[in-house]
């Protein structure tokens, strides 16, 4: 327990963090393999979402509840911090399970797990500063091999729905990364088990008003299955992970964090070939394994990208 406790940070904790998160990683994996169970027995996306955070959100504060000394009061300030995170982690649920249910679970992960690259790009911009070389090969890299994944017959070859589940799975990577970043600066300030409850707490408002206006709860359905499937999905695919990884991003960073979650579309891919029967073609499978090396050369020292040939060219031009 005390690792949830403890506000300092040395080697213990940091290995403690970077187990937390590698754990929270592989539970998250299973996420979209559950949903699309859940839509399998006639679940809509709104209702789903309905299920997981209606259990979510209680279980949030009832670990807070458990693992905070000194009351779980938040001050007005606090609030609207946890507000905006909120909205935007609401945002990142809904686009990511809307994605699921328009294309294969494995290339849907695979997009959301360019997140990391989009937490260095907002924390160049943050610092104001341009992204540097590695940045920028990463970024090129990386979503070269989102294109070998998701067009290995080019363009033209995807439908309408494909096209959109490929936006939305974009748009989930973005929230999500805005997400973190903004997560890591309010974590330092009321600890991760205050941060998860509140933050999630605004997105079950958010998601209930929305979902109060379009499309209204007379038209979702709830099959007993479906409910099932949100349970478990509510419970071992977000209440347990959460407060694993944003302990985790609190102890080790946003950036770090996101580095050590590069196992999720592998686990997705192969639960989702071996639950789902989905599968990939040799070159979507090459360009798999391009965006994941790309993700991961974010942990390569700059000074080795400081050393290449073009750099020194562009130095000297």
């Amino acid at each position: 327990m005390s690792f949830f406790l403890s506000p300092s940070a040395d080697d213990d904790d940091a290995s403690g963090a970077t187990a937390a998160v590698l754990a929270a990683t592989l539970a998250f994996s299973f996420k979209g393999i559950v949903a699309k169970l859940a839509y399998a027995t006639g679940m809509g996306v709104s209702a789903f979402l309905v299920i997981r955070f209606a259990v979510a959100v209680p279980l949030f504060w009832l670990g807070a509840h458990w693992l905070v000394k000194g009351g779980l009061g938040l001050t007005r300030a606090q609030w609207l911090k946890s507000c905006m995170t909120g909205l935007a982690f609401f945002m990142a649920a809904y686009t990511d399970l809307t994605a699921i249910s328009l294309i294969p679970a494995g290339t849907s992960r695979l997009v959301l797990f360019t997140f990391p690259v989009v937490v260095i790009l907002l924390n160049a911009a943050l610092e104001r500063r341009p992204p540097g070389l590695r940045d920028i090969l990463t970024f090129a890299v990386t979503y070269a091999g989102v294109a070998m994944v998701a067009l290995p017959k080019g363009f033209a070859a995807l439908t309408p729905t494909q096209v959109h589940g490929m936006c939305w799975a974009f748009a989930s990577a973005v929230t999500y990364a805005i997400y973190l970043t903004a997560s890591q600066r309010i974590m330092k300030e009321i600890g991760s088990a205050r941060f998860t409850a509140s933050s999630n707490t605004i997105t079950l408002a958010a998601m209930v008003t929305l979902i109060g206006v379009t499309p209204g709860f007379s038209a979702l359905t709830y099959p007993a299955e479906g409910v099932v499937w949100g349970v478990v999905n509510a419970i071992a695919c977000t209440v347990i992970p959460f407060f694993l990884l944003f302990e985790g991003i609190r102890r080790v960073g946003a950036v770090r964090a996101s580095l050590l979650t590069l196992s999720g579309p592998v686990v997705t891919a192969i639960a989702a070939w071996a639950i789902l029967g989905e599968t990939l073609s040799p070159i979507q499978a090459a360009g798999f394994a391009v965006t994941i090396g790309g993700v991961a050369s974010l942990s390569l020292p700059k000074e080795l990208f400081a050393r290449l040939p073009f750099r020194r060219r562009c130095r000297a031009s």
